[in-house]
């Protein structure tokens, strides 16, 4: 029985579709199908079957689905004791982060972990949060980067920094302000640039206003973009006020292209995590780069 086909029939369980799997696993979709025949023919069982557009274990496929699992991770920490090439690591990972670990962590990240294992390669997908936590849920990947913890008690959250989320508006605002302090009926009059729906920074903003009993609707949203980058653009150019996260605008701040408008009783901190589902089967490479987040943990 070759042990990469159970890794297909994990993906193909966990996506629930056969091209996604093969997408995931960088090979074709007949290749895929012909590793699930070999699969089926061994072990002597039907193992899956359709339900409309998706591909469910039957009875017999969801036994080795589970046992599946635990054999490749014995099998990966087995590797990893026996092997006599120290601590060479090959693979690959592929990182969904939301846009605030993206833009301002990740690097640093990476960089340490290459240091460590400089054989895996990587590919890095920046999405909203509430996208890095479906492609968990959905089994497209085993981890990621938000900007939020989730409620789900299958997906762990480890803390790997924070940060705080300000209301910034360009230089050339501050003469219509008689001092940095504004109250939030004052902070409602202005025009407003933010971030797409699902973004974490977006997100704990709008709670923020919910508890003043005020809905994102009532404010007067001229721009919705998805990038901190050109909000960025748009407030140093006097377009109007943004909430962004304050690690995204300390180098404009310095500059003294925009400044933090601080509202009465306004305090919004954040956390950056690394999430993951621990009950999910993980490569090699991906197993040591949750160690090495977990050994990240710091709040």
């Amino acid at each position: 029985m070759n042990t990469s086909y159970l890794r297909t029939f994990i993906e193909v369980i966990n996506l629930k579709n056969i091209s996604k799997a093969a997408e995931k696993l960088f090979v074709t979709q007949p290749a895929v199908s012909k590793q699930l025949q070999l699969l089926e023919k061994d072990f002597g069982s039907e193992l899956f079957k359709k339900n409309g557009r998706e591909i469910i274990p039957t009875e017999e496929g969801y036994m080795l689905y589970k046992y599946d699992k635990k054999l490749l991770s014995e099998e990966n920490e087995i590797y990893s004791m026996l092997r006599r090439d120290g601590d060479k690591m090959a693979g690959n990972l592929t990182v969904y982060t939301s846009s605030m670990p993206a833009d301002y962590y990740i690097h640093d990240l990476i960089i340490e972990f290459s240091h460590m294992y400089p054989d895996i390669t990587y590919i890095i997908k920046k999405i909203d949060s509430d996208m890095v936590f479906k492609n968990i849920e959905e089994g497209f990947t085993s981890f990621g980067f938000t900007g939020t913890p989730y409620k789900n008690k299958k997906i762990k959250n480890i803390c790997i920094a924070e940060d705080e989320v300000v209301v910034v508006a360009s230089t050339q605002k501050s003469k219509e302000f008689n001092s940095d302090t504004i109250s939030l009926n004052e902070l409602l009059k202005q025009k407003f640039i933010v971030r797409e729906k699902g973004s974490a920074t977006l997100q704990l903003f709008e709670n923020y206003l919910i508890q003043k009993r005020v809905k994102l609707n009532d404010l007067n949203i001229i721009i919705q973009a998805e990038d901190n980058d050109i909000i960025k653009k748009f407030i140093i150019n006097n377009l109007g006020v943004a909430v962004l996260p304050k690690k995204a605008v300390e180098i404009e701040i310095n500059e003294g292209k925009v400044f933090i408008l601080n509202i009465e009783g306004m305090e919004l901190k954040r956390k950056l995590y690394y999430v993951y589902e621990d009950d999910r089967y993980f490569s090699k490479a991906e197993q040591k780069f949750k160690e090495f987040m977990i050994g990240k943990h710091k709040c």
